[in-house]
């Protein structure tokens, strides 16, 4: 079973991620079933939109007041992932008959069979992929500092087999999240993600996959050459070498502005054509489906508004001014009698 989280807005990339792994889905092993957790509100869908998969709607599983009282105090991002281990325990609930589970953002697709990933989660209670494998070795940004505010490990791909230590876990995680999913570094905060640090000490059997063809994102393309051979897209990593592209994020790639390295100084997509042929690929398929206005319509929850990314001399004049604050505070200030 393949889940996904979005707004409606998400939604062409969602149906993207859905397509990506029915198609993969063609072992017997294989399961072809894909759920649309939607973190938003579904009064708000276009007329004549029809969702190939299902939906379960963020209203099904909290009550009136708990969903205003959450929507009030998070971001729109926040929102979802203060609710991602409920649709997660939803989801088992909801299919019994279903003992693996992935969980995927909606800017994944998913490239290779997916046979390695059912096969490593036979023997694990879930498997999770770090966001870097070695040290970047360099002064650019982001660096190993940066990672200890976001997580060591991304959220945007997880995996889970039902069993009773999984069932500990999401209803731990759910706890912590569901009141401090907020992105603020200076209180030890990030989303969903950064208490994932905790997962591989506090829970049995929880798998850190270091393959290189597993998760390719912007966080860790540069450390990941990538190469086509015949139809198949090979990867390299700390991990191994030559290996199968399994599955690629886009996220900050097709949208800049998207995610936390808006800022990164490590990689420039113009630089990596290979990089450019799969991400064209990707714009191709979100363009085939038909166009509703979804990505116009503002998310239904999630009050408060998300952070603006500056750029050019703005964010140019805020890190000076943040440099400056840093020295004021240094600053021995004698006390007058």
């Amino acid at each position: 079973m393949l889940l996904t989280i979005c707004t409606i807005r998400q939604l062409p990339q969602a149906l993207a991620l859905g397509d990506s792994f029915r198609h993969l889905s063609t072992q017997v092993t294989d399961k072809p079933l894909v759920l649309i957790g939607l973190a938003d509100d579904p009064a708000h869908l276009p007329a004549g939109f029809v969702s190939p998969y299902p939906l379960l709607a963020i209203q099904e599983l909290l009550t009136p007041t708990a969903l205003e009282a959450l929507s009030a105090k998070y971001t729109s991002t926040e929102f979802a992932a203060a609710c991602k281990p409920l649709f997660i325990k939803a989801a088992f609930k909801r299919f019994p008959q279903e003992d693996k589970l992935i969980y995927a953002d909606p800017a994944i697709q998913f490239v290779g069979s997916l046979a390695l990933i059912w096969e490593k989660l036979a023997t694990a209670t879930a498997l999770i992929t770090p966001f870097i494998t070695k040290s970047p070795g360099d002064l650019l940004w982001p660096d190993e500092k940066f990672f200890q505010n976001v997580g060591l490990y991304s959220a945007d791909f997880l995996a889970f087999r039902r069993s009773a230590e999984t069932d500990r876990l999401l209803s731990w995680w759910d706890d912590r999240v569901r009141e401090r999913a907020f992105i603020d570094f200076c209180i030890g905060l990030c989303l969903d993600q950064l208490w994932l640090m905790h997962v591989p000490v506090f829970f049995r059997d929880v798998h850190v996959i270091r393959h290189p063809g597993w998760h390719v994102a912007l966080w860790n393309l540069p450390e990941r050459p990538i190469r086509k051979e015949g139809n198949t897209w090979l990867v390299s990593g700390p991990g191994g070498n030559n290996q199968p592209l399994q599955f690629i994020n886009f996220k900050g790639m097709e949208n800049a502005d998207e995610g936390f390295f808006p800022h990164q100084q490590r990689l420039q997509l113009s630089q990596r054509p290979e990089i450019e042929t799969l991400l064209t690929s990707y714009r191709q398929t979100l363009h085939s489906y038909p166009n509703l206005g979804l990505e116009s319509i503002k998310p239904g929850y999630g009050k408060q508004p998300e952070p603006v990314v500056l750029r050019g001399w703005r964010h140019a004049a805020k890190q000076s001014l943040q440099r400056l604050t840093r020295f004021i505070d240094r600053v021995h200030i004698p006390v007058v009698n």
